[in-house]
């Protein structure tokens, strides 16, 4: 009984809440109780998060950081008590299974063999912000997804302006305006995330915002420079566990002083901040799907936010950036949204068709205040 289902909605969107209710549902549905899902989640971090966020609302959960590689979590799944009260599996942040199943995280490339260890009557759920067609279809033929319901939304963020910048600078002067927007701004200011390509980018960038503000890096001034103190702060896979708990809750706390985080791909997944108003990336993501994956991050509130995109030729020397990539950042006279949302589900037209649509829509812009 039931599909599989594959669902891709927006960055904001509450796509949590899709498995959250699962239990509760089937338990009301079928008038039993005990109904169990499992997720799998791509990040520990967003493991943690994910668990905390689900146990405030009364619902029990649990996390591991493993589950194929684990022979008491593999007996588990085949016990007759598990199998009869398991309703679902969910894969959250599906688009991970395609893009780092067969570099990054090995096992997502074997979660097909989850399916053969459950009952054939337990269904999978997908979830992602981003999905091509393409990719929808990798998706599901990786995960060995039978006829699943779609239910897709355009990942379409019109509060979102977009920007593309070549480097012609370097980073100092590029990011002095941010170190003087901290120093005059400090709390009052809105919340950044710089996303790099490269652990030495981020060390870069996060050295010179620090040095730069100097002693006023943390609130108030002359507090211990500790992560919860600072307003500008650095995350990568490498961040010390307690430090990325620690950064990860003071960022998504509107009264905490954090207010700028440099950071890899590993920062920002399933991170449930609705005020974040800039993303700026130094150098462009490996393709599109990523790059409005970590832009959508930005205004969650539905305020208006911006992307800004720094780039130059080095950034093209590896064949890690895709065609399509390239042409976004490289092109001159097309509307950005358009670019980025081509190969998406649509409905409508895709650019604004103003300047609060991107920068070459801006410059074609001929409204009173472009006019001036």
């Amino acid at each position: 009984m039931g599909n599989d289902v594959f669902i891709s909605l927006p960055t904001g969107s509450g796509k949590s809440l899709c498995y959250w209710i699962l239990p509760k549902a089937f338990d009301n549905l079928y008038n039993t109780s005990g109904s169990l899902v499992i997720v799998i989640s791509p990040l520990i971090s967003l493991m943690k998060d994910q668990v905390e966020a689900i146990r405030t609302r009364g619902i029990t959960a649990v996390y591991s950081e493993s589950l194929l590689c684990n022979l008491e979590w593999r007996d588990m799944l085949q016990s007759p008590v598990f199998a009869d009260k398991l309703v679902a599996f969910v894969i959250d942040e599906a688009h991970c299974v395609k893009k780092w199943g067969t570099e990054f995280r090995r096992e997502f490339s074997n979660l097909v063999e989850v399916r053969s260890l459950i009952p054939a009557s337990v269904h999978i759920m997908a979830l992602t912000a981003t999905a091509t067609l393409s990719s929808r279809t990798a998706i599901c033929q990786i995960l060995s997804m039978v006829n699943p319901t779609v239910v897709s939304v355009s990942p379409n963020k019109p509060n979102i302006k977009y920007h593309v910048n070549r480097k012609e600078g370097d980073i100092e002067e590029t990011f002095a305006p941010i170190v003087e927007e901290v120093r005059s701004c400090r709390l009052s200011m809105d919340r950044v995330i710089i996303f790099c390509r490269s652990y030495d980018d981020v060390a870069h960038i996060y050295l010179f915002l620090k040095n730069g503000i100097g002693c006023e890096n943390v609130e108030p001034i002359g507090a211990p420079d500790l992560a919860k103190f600072r307003l500008v702060d650095m995350f990568t896979a490498c961040t010390v566990p307690n430090v990325k708990e620690c950064i990860i809750k003071s960022f998504t706390n509107v009264t905490s002083p954090l207010k700028i985080v440099v950071a890899t791909v590993a920062f920002g997944m399933g991170l449930d901040c609705s005020n974040i108003r800039r993303i700026i990336h130094w150098g462009p993501p490996n393709d599109i799907e990523s790059y409005i994956q970590e832009t959508g991050r930005a205004g969650r509130d539905g305020k208006k936010a911006t992307a800004t995109l720094y780039y130059n030729g080095n950034d093209f020397k590896f064949d890690r950036v895709d065609v399509s990539m390239k042409e976004y950042c490289k092109n001159i006279d097309t509307c950005r949204r358009t670019l980025l949302l081509r190969d998406f589900d649509q409905t409508g037209k895709l650019s604004i068709g103003n300047c609060k649509c991107c920068d070459i829509c801006t410059s074609v812009c001929k409204c009173i205040l472009c006019s001036q």
